[in-house]
């Protein structure tokens, strides 16, 4: 593994991992809902890094690829899930479903354009704007707008922070870095 694939995957699987504990932490003191939404959705976020590690050692697959796009999908939701945790206790809703189904169509668009494109090799390059990176963008930066006027009503700096924090990741998920 190269020192660019290292710093691609396990520096960030660390931080995803060092989170994953800080949300644990968060949800054991207070057991707020939303914290263990967000304790999940950095569980599924790691295990993406850990799909992305094991392709570093390995010849990328469609199966490591679609299943790391469904890991991300399962972050986004349990973010958006996040934002209704916060006033209501966790019931399924059309939406989530409808999310959901949008979501694996996205992933399974994303694969179809990265094998019409040469394949998964990491010397061809892909497009830039992939449907399922835009598609969770836009999502991370509702869920973005719901923290910031949540912060908004309660005079909240942790929440405005999530808020820009969010904002800034859908913002670089949209435009493809």
């Amino acid at each position: 593994m190269t020192s660019l694939a290292a710093s691609m995957v396990i520096v960030p699987g660390v931080v995803t991992l060092l989170l994953f504990l800080l949300f644990t932490y968060l949800y054991e003191q207070s057991r707020q809902q939303y914290f263990g939404a967000w304790q999940l959705a950095w569980a599924f976020y790691g295990l993406h890094y850990g799909l992305d590690a094991w392709d570093s050692f390995h010849q990328p697959t469609l199966l490591t690829s679609f299943l790391g796009s469904l890991l991300l999908i399962g972050m986004a939701l349990c973010i958006y899930v996040s934002t209704r945790l916060m006033r209501e206790k966790y019931r399924p809703r059309w939406d989530d479903l409808a999310l959901g189904v949008a979501g694996v169509a996205l992933a399974w668009w994303n694969l179809r354009i990265v094998t019409g494109s040469g394949g998964l090799s990491s010397s061809t390059p892909h497009p830039a704007h992939l449907p399922l990176d835009v598609g969770m963008g836009a999502l991370l930066l509702y869920c973005s707008f719901y923290f910031y006027r949540h912060a908004h009503r309660k005079n909240s700096l942790a929440f405005t922070l999530l808020a820009v924090s969010l904002a800034l990741w859908a913002v670089l998920m949209i435009f493809g870095e």
